[in-house]
């Protein structure tokens, strides 16, 4: 006699990647149902949970080699990217990124899951008196593992995915390029794929998976664009900015509006001066050309001030 089907019990995974969401969520509430102090600790770090699967992944395990090269990839992404996100960041790439934000993106090892391999890698212990959620260490981690799944998912557009991919990383700079250049190479050259849950106060859940062909399409973006950099001047009138985002927009002439990272506490200041006003602003240009051609630009302020000859 056939059994009866639960009509309460969620159908059977289709693919690999529902199965690996599927087994991240399960692990997820089983951390979330642990008792004790270990579980209060728990509840204030951020989790990334990530699943290997693959070539190099046969029967639930994967090679020492391979896992420490993504484990150091990762880890180094992650650093470079928090660096180029950050606020109080000088405007340079030369040097040691700074002790500070290393510690607060320094990423633990917890506890292996079932899956082809998975893991659970945690961040640092947020205080019991730490600022809100999204003001501190805290938003720094998750901006970084943020943009990190944005490319992520660019690497997997349907069409003109290596180009999506150069427009989110540029603004990263030279080093963050590198490092995750670095990371997506640990995939496309083991033939191996992954699966990332990130969850945290900031963004809740997130889940994003990276296949080892689209790790490829990343590779490549990164690895074969020309990257060059100058400082240029630039006159325009300011029309708009974001202080959430830390931009400024210029229209210039032509009609064309480009958009200029800027520090946010710079944002309120320069629209209250400058708003609709013609300007003049010196600029650091990181320039990306793509093995297809088309060029890829980002823009970071150094100085602005009004235009004594403004266009009539």
């Amino acid at each position: 006699m056939a059994a009866r089907r639960d009509a309460t019990r969620a159908p059977a995974p289709r693919t690999m990647a529902e199965f690996h969401e599927r087994q991240l969520r399960k692990l997820g509430c089983a951390l979330s149902g642990e008792a004790g102090s270990e579980s209060t600790e728990q509840g204030r770090r951020p989790i990334l949970r990530f699943s290997l699967d693959g070539e190099a992944v046969p029967g639930h395990k994967v090679e020492a080699g391979l896992l420490g090269s993504w484990l150091q990839a990762l880890q180094g992404a992650v650093n470079s990217v928090a660096y180029a996100r950050d606020e109080m960041s000088p405007r340079r790439e030369t040097g040691p990124i700074p002790k500070r934000i290393q510690g607060v993106t320094r990423l633990f090892s917890g506890p292996v899951f079932a899956s082809s391999y998975g893991m659970v890698l945690e961040g640092s212990a947020v205080p019991a008196q730490a600022e809100l959620p999204g003001t501190g260490s805290d938003l720094l981690l998750d901006r970084a593992i943020n943009r990190i799944l944005d490319i992520a998912d660019q690497a997997g557009a349907s069409s003109e995915a290596e180009e999506a991919v150069l427009d989110t990383a540029l603004p990263l700079g030279r080093r963050a390029i590198s490092h995750l250049s670095e990371l997506s190479d640990v995939l496309a050259s083991s033939g191996t794929s992954v699966s990332i849950t990130w969850e945290s106060k900031v963004t809740g859940r997130r889940f994003s998976r990276l296949t080892k062909t689209n790790a490829e399409h990343c590779r490549t973006a990164l690895r074969a664009a020309q990257i060059e950099d100058h400082r240029e001047e630039i006159r325009g009138k300011l029309v708009g900015g974001s202080r959430l985002r830390r931009f400024i927009e210029l229209e210039i002439p032509g009609g064309h509006v480009i958009v200029i990272r800027t520090e946010k506490s710079d944002v309120t200041q320069l629209l209250a001066e400058y708003a609709q006003n013609r300007v003049i602003v010196h600029v650091h240009v990181l320039t990306a050309r793509s093995p297809g051609g088309r060029e890829h630009h980002s823009y970071l302020l150094l100085d602005l001030g009004g235009d004594p000859f403004p266009e009539e």
